[in-house]
């Protein structure tokens, strides 16, 4: 689930450098091993003191330099909470930029109480999560809503272009499993079955492995 912080800035430039990010730690993560008929009855650590994504985002804003430079990408952490409820280690895993990087360790800084562990067959496990903080600016424009933009063309009978849409969702937002149960759903009906069985392995691993995604976006109008 994304959940936006979106501020607005008005810039002017005379030209735009395309920044191209590399999700290395996305790929490597993404590689790991899983067995969904080991792990079918899991549950995943939840926190003690109110949803996760409103304490993380809480006085969130986009770093002004880092949006006056264009300074996009995403910032994650690895975090290990153990059997007994206890977020014992919270390792960086990608940093798109110290300034961003920091100002989500002060977030996950304030993660003080404790979890509800992980269970596995209703025991108790040590478990490692993927925590992201996904910067984003948006150049005179707002976010696009994919899954409007996918039921245009489903009810125009266009399921070939609403894969095509998720495309575009997942290349952007490669943590976000619905997108990838979405696409799935699509591929589907265009008959493409080894396919769609691989998107919801893909949205089930993600669904158990990803903390929470924070999306904090920057609105710039470009004159």
């Amino acid at each position: 689930m994304l959940l936006y912080i979106f501020n607005y800035r008005s810039i002017m430039h005379r030209s735009l450098l395309l920044l191209c990010f590399v999700f290395t730690s996305y790929i490597s993560f993404a590689q790991t091993t899983f067995n969904p008929e080991t792990e079918s009855d899991f549950v995943k650590a939840t926190y003690s003191k109110g949803n996760l994504l409103t304490i993380l985002s809480q006085d969130l804003i986009y770093p002004e330099d880092a949006a006056m430079n264009g300074t996009q990408g995403d910032v994650t952490f690895l975090l290990k909470i153990d059997k007994e409820g206890k977020l014992v280690s919270s390792v960086p895993k990608e940093r798109v930029s110290d300034e961003l990087a920091n100002q989500a360790e002060v977030a996950i800084g304030k993660l003080t109480a404790d979890w509800k562990p992980s269970k596995v067959h209703g025991e108790a496990v040590d478990r490692e999560y993927l925590l992201v903080f996904s910067y984003k600016i948006f150049y005179n424009s707002l976010p696009v809503d994919y899954h409007a933009m996918a039921k245009k063309f489903e009810d125009k009978e266009k399921p070939e272009k609403a894969v095509r849409t998720y495309d575009d969702a997942i290349k952007n937002y490669p943590f976000e499993p619905v997108y990838y149960s979405m696409r799935a759903k699509y591929k589907n009906e265009i008959g493409d079955s080894e396919g769609a069985q691989a998107d919801k392995l893909m949205a089930e691993k993600l669904n158990m492995e990803i903390l929470a995604v924070v999306e904090i976006a920057q609105s710039q109008s470009v004159r």
